[in-house]
């Protein structure tokens, strides 16, 4: 959903709505506070050109903000852990995945399989709109979802839960001899970054998904079918 003008950005802002991102135009002015108040809730916002805000909302009438809202509504890292741990199930990270596409079909994945939800970055994540919403077939609905600022100190507070960390990357142990245990968390990231180091040094283990092929990596959303496959296997 797209809603535009001050107030109305405003107002959503003020009242907690899910908000997916905040486009601004570049040479207006908006209050310090504002953009303050946007940082502080962790809503991601963007200076843009008029013609972009006109794209997206079919008028010149948008006042030079518009925002974008989620069809989910978001949960704190604690919830979300607190209900892995309780059912001793799994949710997956993704670190740096930005296409809305994957992240659908990761979803839809850890729906399938029983997964609790997904944890996700506030900045350098793909969002979760009507791409993404399609391509998990409305499976993202049923999910509980997190955005954070910072996934390692998330995933501490996880850790401190009794939570088990893993990461799906090249160079560690053969993915069908890791022993995987519940409750976890199961990092997988893009395709050329792939996991930041920080993630990597704080995870028990790192699983490979062994290849014979010519192809050096796999698709994300392939990734994950086969690391969550072997998670519930």
């Amino acid at each position: 959903m797209v809603i535009w003008g001050r107030n109305a950005v405003e107002e959503a802002v003020k009242s907690r709505k899910a908000i997916e991102k905040v486009y601004l135009q570049y040479g207006k002015f908006f209050e310090p506070e504002f953009l303050e108040l946007l940082e502080k809730r962790n809503i991601r916002f963007q200076w843009t050109k008029k013609k972009q805000l006109e794209k997206l909302t079919g008028t010149t009438k948008h006042q030079g903000i518009v925002a974008i809202l989620s069809p989910i509504s978001y949960l704190s890292d604690e919830e979300l852990f607190k209900l892995t741990v309780k059912k001793k199930s799994f949710f997956v990270v993704l670190d740096g995945i930005t296409e809305p596409q994957n992240l659908g079909t990761v979803a839809r994945t850890v729906e399938s399989f029983g997964g609790t939800g997904l944890l996700l970055p506030t900045k350098g994540s793909a969002p979760i709109n009507e791409v993404a919403v399609k391509a998990s077939s409305g499976a993202i609905l049923h999910l509980k979802v997190s955005r954070v600022p910072d996934l390692t100190a998330s995933l501490i507070k996880f850790r401190s839960l009794g939570g088990k960390i893993y990461a799906v990357e090249t160079g560690g142990k053969d993915i069908r001899k890791v022993a995987f245990k519940k409750p976890l968390a199961l990092i997988l990231g893009s395709e050329g970054r792939g996991i930041s180091g920080k993630l990597l040094e704080l995870s028990d283990e790192i699983a490979t998904i062994p290849l014979s092929g010519k192809t050096p990596s796999l698709n994300v959303s392939v990734a994950t079918g086969i690391a969550v496959w072997e998670v519930v296997r």
